[in-house]
């Protein structure tokens, strides 16, 4: 009878402990949500898994359809609040297949990171049942772990290109998917023997989306266990992407290696079902995809397939196309940024990157301990270095040797400790190209299959030579070089228009256009709103590549030229009547019901990005968005931040930090953060707990 008992508790002990890993302890009482005069939160608790609890809270408040979003997506159930919008996503969801890839990995995970998640989870659920009527749907509530972190592998993977490759897949008959493009990003990092006040600095700055799924949102965390950071996630994130620590911090840049392959598989009609692989006829596993569509009382199914290579499709006319992701076979990417939230020192970050389980995005560094280092990161194959095989295009899929399984460490990566010039930057442009040119990386020494950019972009051209000029980096060259709107002298757009045949039309012969050429001509390569050389080269770029969508070269002839500038000159009379039209006019920054002019465009270091508004203008939708500075005191004191975000803390219309940050950011100042605790709670708007 004792053994009888003494096993019973055993086994209860043992629930017990199950039930503390499945459920983490969280006492609300203790979190505080503290928000600063512009809204941003600052969340403090004894355990990180509480901090996630409180930040979880804390978004839901500024951005909870958002969020809600992002949880239907992982779940397939995007189209039962989008409808018919949402139905091509929740195919793409179903085709990967991403739970498959969390359901066989989730036992690897660190269980202090599945606590964290957990803890992210609960608040969310524990807002939910507090606000009801703000729950888009019924298919919302509750969210597994499992479904939670499907949406983050589906939404890295399509980070790394899947949204490019599948439309060209399906001939066009899905959309590429909305809301989770990358759109570029600037760094610099330097180093205290460049610096002219002797501190290292950081510049991070996201060029992203400036609402939606991929919006940056602010926010600092900090925890009894360690944790203590400041910086930028997307909604639904239960931690910091990228940001500044007491120690150290990091910036992110979209980088372009090569992520993704593209298989044509053997197949015919004497073997439905299967392709062949080496003389071998391998069944093409099949599934069918569930798709519940608002405003549809019936359920659609869709067929799904799986070959050797990966998740495969079939075009309109019957052939089968499989791709293959490194980011599809990992589900850890949330860990190890929950690692590189963590780490202390160098030493430890470094560590944090060799878990090699997020697949892209370059990092540049820079910590209080004069350490600057840049790595073009990425979870690169090994690739079959047969030169018949062209791995930036379509592969053959019907053979084992170009079916790549392992891959590459950390250090065959490109990187960059301490350069002697005291600086590195990245503004999506080539790694090899990212300090001084007696520093810099020879890509000969490097595999040509991984894909890596090898030339400057405007903004890295820009930057270079702004750099070129300075003996020491002070602050404000910092700020200055960061908040640049100028294209450089020679432009590098990839069309054949930019630098030449727009701007060498003789007006004499075009007199109709001759006031819109002696413009361009004249036009100081600034990108500012009051500027009209500026307007007519925007117009150009948007209207260029569809003149061209057929060339067979890149080079804008001389009567394409001038139909540019016809166009530009009918859009112009007929929307304005007159031709000395602003750039600000046209271009708009919208938030709500009001707009305001707006400087940038495409790849100046300010970048922006815009759609159509109205017949007669366009909106920024795109570009420069989270701007942070840091400054690390030589006498080891807290990091010295500034920071600015497009629009404000709240994405909830009548909230005072709707668009609180608007004005700083069109003016191109900042506001002081910092990761002091004492003076956050000191000077901080209100605080409350999330209950």
């Amino acid at each position: 009878m004792r053994l009888f008992f003494l096993s019973l508790f055993i086994s209860i002990l043992q629930l017990a402990s199950a039930q503390n890993i499945n459920s983490p302890i969280i006492r609300t009482d203790k979190i505080t949500i503290a928000r600063d005069t512009y809204g941003v939160p600052h969340i403090f608790a004894p355990t990180d898994p509480e901090v996630a609890y409180g930040l979880a809270w804390a978004h839901a408040e500024d951005d909870f359809t958002t969020i809600q979003t992002l949880m239907l997506t992982g779940k397939g159930k995007l189209a039962t609040y989008l409808g018919k919008k949402g139905a091509p996503i929740d195919y793409v969801v179903g085709l990967l297949n991403t739970k498959a890839t969390v359901m066989a990995q989730i036992d690897q995970l660190d269980p202090v990171f599945l606590q964290l998640v957990r803890g992210y989870l609960l608040g969310l659920e524990a807002y939910a049942k507090v606000h009801p009527k703000d729950i888009l749907n019924k298919n919302v509530f509750p969210i597994s772990i499992e479904e939670y972190l499907s949406a983050t592998v589906f939404s890295v993977a399509v980070f790394c290109g899947v949204d490019k490759a599948l439309p060209k897949i399906l001939n066009g008959t899905i959309p590429a998917l909305p809301g989770f493009t990358g759109e570029g990003s600037n760094s610099i990092a330097v180093h205290s023997s460049k610096s002219a006040s002797g501190e290292n600095m950081l510049l991070i700055n996201a060029h992203q989306p400036i609402e939606g799924a991929t919006a940056f949102y602010e926010a600092q965390l900090q925890s009894e266990e360690g944790w203590n950071i400041l910086g930028g996630l997307f909604p639904g994130a239960p931690l910091i992407f990228h940001g500044v620590t007491p120690n150290l911090a990091w910036a992110h840049t979209v980088n372009l290696q090569d992520k993704i392959d593209v298989y044509q598989l053997q197949t015919d009609k004497q073997h439905p079902g299967q392709y062949k692989v080496d003389g071998e006829w391998l069944t093409l596993e099949k599934r069918k995809i569930k798709l519940s569509i608002k405003g549809i009382p019936f359920p659609i199914y869709k067929t799904a397939y799986t070959s050797i290579y990966g998740p495969t499709a079939a075009t309109p006319s019957g052939d089968y196309f499989s791709m293959r992701l490194p980011s599809l076979m990992d589900a850890g990417a949330l860990q190890q940024w929950y690692a590189m939230n963590k780490a202390q020192n160098f030493t430890q970050f470094k560590a944090a990157l060799t878990q090699n389980h997020l697949p892209m995005f370059n990092i540049v560094y820079a910590d209080k301990n004069d350490t600057i280092f840049y790595i073009s990161n990425g979870k690169m194959p090994y690739r079959n270095a047969d030169t018949s095989y062209h791995w930036n295009s379509t592969l053959p899929g019907n053979t084992h040797a170009t079916l790549w399984t392992k891959f590459k460490p950390l250090s065959a990566l490109p990187q960059y400790l301490n350069p002697k010039s005291g600086y590195l930057f990245n503004t999506n442009h080539s790694p090899f190209l990212a300090t001084a040119e007696n520093e810099n990386l020879n890509p000969a020494n490097f595999d040509a299959y991984d894909g890596y950019e090898l030339v400057h972009n405007n903004r890295s051209r820009r930057a270079k030579d702004l750099i070129d000029q300075l003996d020491k980096f002070s602050y404000a060259d910092l700020k200055r070089i960061k908040f640049d709107r100028q294209l450089p002298a020679t432009i590098l757009y990839p069309y054949g228009f930019t630098a030449d045949t727009l701007f060498m039309l003789d007006e004499n012969k075009y007199p109709q256009y001759a006031t819109l050429i002696t413009s361009l001509k004249k036009w100081n390569h600034q990108a500012i709103a009051e500027s009209n050389g500026a307007l007519i080269y925007n117009l150009a770029y948007y209207y260029v590549p569809k003149l061209m969508k057929d060339h067979k070269n890149d080079k804008l002839t001389t009567k394409e030229a001038v139909a540019t500038f016809e166009y530009i000159y009918q859009f112009l009379m007929k929307n304005y009547q007159r031709l000395d039209v602003t750039l600000g006019e046209m271009q708009r920054l919208v938030r709500g019901e009001e707009n305001w002019p707006q400087s940038g465009m495409p790849d100046v270091l300010a970048a922006v990005q815009t759609e159509p508004f109205g017949d007669a203008q366009r909106k920024m939708n795109s570009g420069d968005a989270y701007i942070g500075f840091v400054r690390f005191p030589k006498d080891g004191s807290l990091p010295l931040i500034e920071t600015v975000n497009t629009f404000g803390a709240s994405s909830v219309k009548g909230n005072p930090h709707y668009a609180d940050q608007r004005a700083l950011y069109q003016a191109q100042e900042v506001k002081k953060m910092t990761l002091d605790k004492e003076e956050v709670i000191k000077k901080a708007e209100r605080t409350y707990h999330p209950q």
